[in-house]
């Protein structure tokens, strides 16, 4: 039974996702949508869609609110990213902690808090409050917080 309702959050997200996108690329505004998913078991579902296919909110229920991508894979910051907009993550720690680059490009408009900077090997990042987001490499599905509080430096993006 949780593998259905699983199945039934992913093609719930691939459709908003989906339909997102197909609207931003028309030409006739259309008002952004909120969507709205549960489930049962202690793994957390994305509950709620942002416009601009740049990420959802998710809920857990001992961690709160927090920030995944648009496949509801968990989005950490890194307490050693400690200037506004530069990543210090590079070689092996890039490796452990994936940076969302994921269609990081300077759009025309970006959801407050959003930026897009550039790393050090020239790629682009999305950045939360001037802080640059990353994946937990161990992080194999939807929900995980495997990476929060690792080392002491690495932490969910509340929201």
């Amino acid at each position: 039974m949780n593998k259905t309702i699983w199945a039934i959050v992913v093609l719930i997200i691939i459709v908003a996702g989906g339909w997102l996108w197909y609207s931003s690329m028309s030409s006739t505004p259309v008002a952004p949508t909120t969507t709205t998913t549960s489930t049962t078991g202690s793994n957390a579902a994305p509950a709620a869609a942002t416009s601009d296919n740049i990420y959802l909110t998710a809920n857990d229920p001992t961690k709160g609110n927090y920030m995944t991508d648009f496949a509801g894979k968990t989005l950490y910051t890194f307490d050693n990213d400690t200037m506004p907009g530069q990543s210090s993550c590079t070689g092996t720690c890039a490796t452990n902690w994936p940076p969302y680059t994921s269609g990081a490009i300077a759009q025309g408009s970006l959801p407050a808090n959003i930026t897009v900077i550039t790393r050090p090997d020239g790629s682009s990042q999305f950045a939360w409050m001037g802080k640059p987001l990353y994946y937990y490499a161990k992080d194999t599905a939807a929900g995980q917080l495997l990476g929060d509080g690792v080392g002491g430096t690495w932490h969910i993006v509340k929201m």
